[in-house]
């Protein structure tokens, strides 16, 4: 793949040249819509405009496709996903079909999902699980019910702050919203239409991303530094040159485009870039470590819960492939202060909690570990969008938003599938249908 700016339009039927404004070059040769981002929205709005025939580029700032959706392939001897890795609402997941279609593997049992919990020195029986599930679903039932009437509060008023599941409602409710409960809006976060059919991407939800962008023009490694309207259009800014389109799709994430990431001259995307700043995102890590064996069989479960009454608790996910993996989640400000304690103090608080749970024979059995770090990612900045307590009707307002030429896209866009891959491609495609 080239890594200049031809853009090998083969099929788009143009000629063009090279040429010069001021000090900057010009790349005549122009499609007629740049998409900023080749994550899973950026994927999605290409394939659409492939499907039409409109000539594009998509620009990433990245060396790699796939944006939040990541299969690492080389840090462990098993293939893992940093980010994204579950089909959520699957039963009506518009990626679902493009897994069948290009032979991706995934899990669609119904009853896959179930916890374990290690609770303050011991396992808990079936019937103590049964209890958490229950508690678990009563909890997020209340907050569907408190958001979907339209009264707004964080989501720390709704659930419950003392008791034996408090502190794995509060972790679930970080890891759902990658904010603190505290931080995050129930009417905001009730704007989900959840299905509550959930497949694992066994081969990597990263890899199925990265392999549905194949054949479409993509030019890694080149960042959009900004965007400035222009008679008919919109010309993009790159550090090797300009690009003049007749429309951009902007599918950077919240957090770049409220930090500056890109550069908007006067014009009405500016007005969208002030209301993205009221959904953020939050923070989500994760901390993997391959074993060479699991330290319990985990049959039908999906996540292993350690919560040590001291300290912080852990949830991790079993190799959903039937690899020897127990991956951690932390969600909300827990993230953001591992990210900032850096790697080697959160592998060892894995280690720790493992060890803690199954017993020091664990650390013999681990032949790897390794962590994301999405919220140092200068690409990304953070793990997925929520909208702050009555602040909720900020996504609505930006997804209405009209800015011209200027089109925005991505799982903060989506109006009812945010925080999610599938959310994310679908206001691609929408996006792409505008132009």
């Amino acid at each position: 793949m080239s890594s200049g700016l031809d853009f090998g339009w083969r099929n788009a039927g143009r000629s063009g040249r090279v040429g010069h404004q001021g000090n900057r070059q010009v790349v005549c040769m122009s499609p007629e819509v740049v998409i900023v981002g080749a994550g899973a929205a950026g994927v999605g709005a290409g394939l659409a405009l492939q499907a039409r025939g409109i000539p594009f580029v998509i620009l990433e700032a990245a060396n790699r496709i796939g944006g939040r959706a990541y299969t690492d392939k080389t840090s462990l001897p098993y293939a893992w996903d940093h980010g994204c890795h579950w089909f959520h609402c699957a039963d009506v997941n518009p990626l679902v079909p493009w897994a069948d279609r290009l032979g991706t593997d995934y899990d669609r049992r119904a009853d896959i999902g179930g916890v374990m919990i290690w609770q303050n020195g011991g396992w808990l029986d079936d019937a103590q699980v049964a209890a958490a599930d229950r508690a678990i679903d009563e909890g997020f039932d209340q907050i569907y019910a408190m958001g979907r009437s339209g009264t707004d509060m964080p989501l720390s008023r709704i659930l419950p702050a003392n008791g034996p599941w408090a502190g794995l409602l509060r972790n679930i409710a970080r890891l759902m919203s990658s904010g603190d409960p505290e931080a995050v809006s129930a009417v905001g976060y009730a704007t989900y239409e959840d299905t509550q059919v959930n497949w694992p991407v066994r081969s990597g939800l990263g890899d199925l991303i990265a392999r549905m962008a194949i054949g479409l023009p993509v030019r890694l490694s080149t960042a959009a530094t900004g965007i400035d309207y222009r008679p008919g259009g919109v010309v993009v800014r790159t550090e090797a040159g300009d690009i003049e389109a007749r429309a951009a799709i902007v599918t950077a994430s919240t957090n770049v485009l409220a930090t500056g990431g890109i550069a908007f001259g006067p014009g009405p995307a500016l007005e969208v870039v002030d209301l993205v700043r009221d959904v953020p995102l939050g923070s989500y890590e994760k901390i993997a470590v391959a074993l060479r064996r699991l330290p319990v069989e985990p049959g039908e479960r999906a996540f292993c819960w350690i919560e040590p009454g001291q300290g912080m608790g852990l949830n991790f996910q079993f190799g959903s492939g039937g690899e020897p993996m127990m991956i951690a989640h932390v969600g909300g400000q827990e993230a953001l202060d591992m990210g900032r304690a850096g790697r080697e103090e959160m592998i060892t608080l894995a280690v720790e909690r493992l060890v803690q749970a199954f017993g020091s024979g664990v650390r013999g059995e681990i032949i790897g570990a390794e962590v994301t770090g999405w919220q140092a990612n200068p690409f990304v900045r953070g793990a997925y969008s929520y909208t702050k307590p009555g602040l909720s009707a900020r996504r609505m307002q930006m997804i209405a938003a009209e800015a011209g030429a200027v089109i925005f896209a991505g799982e903060a866009f989506s109006p009812n599938w945010y925080a999610t891959a599938h959310g994310a491609y679908q206001s691609g495609v929408d996006a792409a249908g505008r132009v």
